[in-house]
């Protein structure tokens, strides 16, 4: 082979490899031969890098999850650079905690990494770690092996270091006892409220006023760019509604499916609760012997339901000695689920342990699965029948609904007529969008800015707003941004102007009746028009008969001293002044049962403290560099 391209080199074989290597070259660069591809870096951690690899794996989970969650919303609630700032945060302080672990020799040995991922349900089969569906859901997911348990050390490293302050964090008897005492203390609160409405009337704002402050504040009277869409809508359920049925149609749909209109099995069944109070095989064990004590009296024939009053720890079924109702499958959590659909009518089974403790559970009755005929289900057929018909006929005209905007791309007249819609014209709207859900979805509102819609003036392509429901739209009206003028904005300044001066008058008022209450005079005698004078008497930290700035501010003000009322006062947001009077302050004690809150409250905050400046700590000793690729990298 070789010989056969030395006896060639001359030839026009010769040429043709010598055209491919400039060809390389000049698209490529000789630069990148020399140096080799590097690893794009999106930040650097005391001159560790955080990859880009690492960066779009994180980003990309955290996308899929939240798209999970929020579903149709998602584009609206999700903003793209608050979400990639919130990654790379999160892999920065990952970085920082790893090497702060290495420095003081944390690891994660093979045994804890082994006991971590046996342990994940997700990995087990029949409540045993399974080495094949391991490989299998890791497959599924795109990892190998080696990378995802590099994964899981890092992040079981990371749970380390957090949980090493989090376990070692309490709260003293005493400060428990000083936030019941807080949590239990009660005021006896009266207050005065100078209402800003009547003055109102009573202030002037001159023409000259208005025209200082839109001097002042033109930045504030700036219309932004807006457009008006053309749009045409395909929604599968607007189709359903026209979709014809008849007898025939509907009966052969029904017999079709008929396993739809089939009422499921369903059990009645009664359980006792017996939960475990930590997580430690003492509070295990201690459980379990709850549960063999209920076994012994359920041998000896006491009745299961009266046990279930006097043991069980569920308070929703335990008075009604355990009942639990009729259920279907698949609405009880997993292993108690199992445990039921797989006993007999009378069956008390085994201890079940779920993620609320042991269940010992009896099974009362099976309510066999029903098929419901046609005629009790007639309205269900025909919903649903119209429903998968609509669903075929979205598909079928959506491609269309894009194939012929795209080909005639400067008109929606032919795309609506193919489908048989007419076309809608919005009202103007910015970049924060408009009225409906049409003009406030984040895709609409983007479409409609783009080049190729606003500048090009084309039909977009159809845009996909959940639920089987999509529009095509192309503006119809496009107003740059601009200045509003004095004339357009001086009755909404004078009205703004009228409020501030009547505000301010009443905070004037209730400073003058601050100076004679501390003089000395009764409230009472400040009542006239807009000053009124509630008495409401004793308070706690939870009361609803106040605003809830009231009541926080109630909480604030000093306690009276030598018998004598303190004042306080306020604006609340309505541009009110409240002066509030605080008489007596007592405090109601707590009992131990509902300190107990409190206490873990307590020790759960002071973890969280002492973990935050932990993190700052690492943080302010740490040389982060952010690279800018970070915003835009995919």
């Amino acid at each position: 082979m070789l010989q056969a391209i030395r006896d060639q080199a001359q030839g026009w074989i010769a040429w043709v490899i010598v055209g491919l290597i400039v060809l390389t070259f000049a698209l490529f660069g000789i630069d990148q031969y020399a140096r080799g591809d590097k690893a794009v870096v999106v930040a650097e951690v005391n001159g560790e890098d955080i990859s880009a690899t690492q960066f779009v794996n994180l980003y990309n989970r955290q996308q899929q999850r939240l798209q999970q969650q929020f579903g149709d919303l998602y584009d609206q609630v999700v903003k793209d650079e608050e979400l990639r700032d919130q990654v790379l945060d999160a892999l920065i302080e990952a970085e920082e905690i790893r090497q702060w672990a290495a420095d003081n020799g944390m690891v994660i040995s093979d045994e804890q990494l082994a006991a971590a991922i046996h342990a994940a349900d997700v990995f087990q089969d029949k409540g045993q770690f399974s080495q094949k569906l391991y490989e299998e859901v890791l497959l599924r997911n795109g990892y190998n092996i080696a990378r995802f348990e590099m994964e899981q050390r890092k992040f079981l490293s990371e749970s380390q270091y957090r949980n090493l302050t989090l376990a070692s964090s309490f709260a003293t008897s005493t400060e428990v006892d000083q936030l019941a005492a807080l949590q239990g203390q009660q005021r006896n609160i009266n207050y005065l409220r100078v209402d800003q409405r009547p003055f109102l009337k009573t202030v002037t704002v001159s023409d000259q006023q208005v025209a200082d402050y839109y001097q002042a504040n033109t930045q504030s009277y700036i219309e932004p760019e807006k457009v008006s869409i053309d749009y045409i809508e395909l929604s599968q359920k607007k189709l359903a509604q026209n979709i014809e049925t008849n007898e025939e149609v509907l009966k052969g749909f029904y017999e079709e499916h008929k396993a739809q209109f089939t009422l499921p099995e369903k059990r009645q069944a009664k359980h006792i609760l017996i939960t475990v109070d930590a997580n430690t095989d003492a509070a295990d064990a201690a459980a379990m012997q709850i549960v063999e004590e209920v076994q012994a009296k359920l041998a000896q024939g006491e009745k299961f339901e009266e046990l279930a009053k006097t043991y069980s720890k569920d308070p929703g079924s335990a008075p009604a000695g355990g009942d639990l109702g009729t259920f279907e499958q698949g609405m009880m959590v997993p292993e108690f689920d199992e445990a039921v659909f797989s006993m007999k009518v009378g069956d008390i089974s085994e201890p079940v342990r779920t993620e609320f403790g042991y269940h010992l559970i009896k099974l009362e009755s099976i309510t066999a699965k029903q098929s419901q005929p046609y005629e009790q289900v007639k309205s269900d057929v025909k919903e649903q029948y119209q429903s998968l018909e609509a669903e075929r006929q979205y598909f079928e005209l959506l491609e269309q609904l894009n194939t012929v905007a795209y080909e005639q791309s400067d008109s929606l007249e032919p795309a609506a007529d193919a489908i048989g819609v007419k076309v809608e014209t919005s009202e103007l709207f910015s970049r924060q969008g408009g009225a409906g859900d049409v003009l406030s979805n984040t895709k609409v509102i983007n479409t409609a800015f783009s080049e190729e819609v606003l500048k090009s003036r084309l039909n977009s392509t159809s845009i996909d707003l959940g639920n089987n429901r999509a529009v095509v739209i192309r503006v119809n009206n496009h107003q740059a941004e601009r200045q509003k003028q004095l004339d357009e904005v001086s009755a909404s300044i004078k009205d703004d102007l009228t409020r501030e001066a009547a505000i301010e008058e009443a905070s004037k008022l209730g400073a003058e009746i601050m100076e004679k209450l501390a003089a000395g005079e009764q409230p009472e005698s400040f009542m006239k028009d807009g000053v009124e004078w509630h008495t409401v008497g004793w308070v706690n930290r939870n009361s609803q008969n106040l605003l809830p700035q009231m009541i926080s501010e109630a909480f604030k003000a000093p306690k009276p001293v030598d018998g004598k009322p303190t004042w306080q006062d306020f604006k609340l947001a309505t541009g009110d002044t409240i002066l509030m009077q605080v008489s007596e302050v007592k405090t109601e004690a707590l009992t131990d049962e509902q300190k107990a809150p409190l206490n873990d409250a307590f020790a759960e905050l002071t973890a969280g403290a002492e973990l935050a400046a932990r993190l700052k700590s690492l943080k302010e000793n740490s040389e982060v560099v952010k690279k800018a690729v970070y915003k835009t990298v995919k």
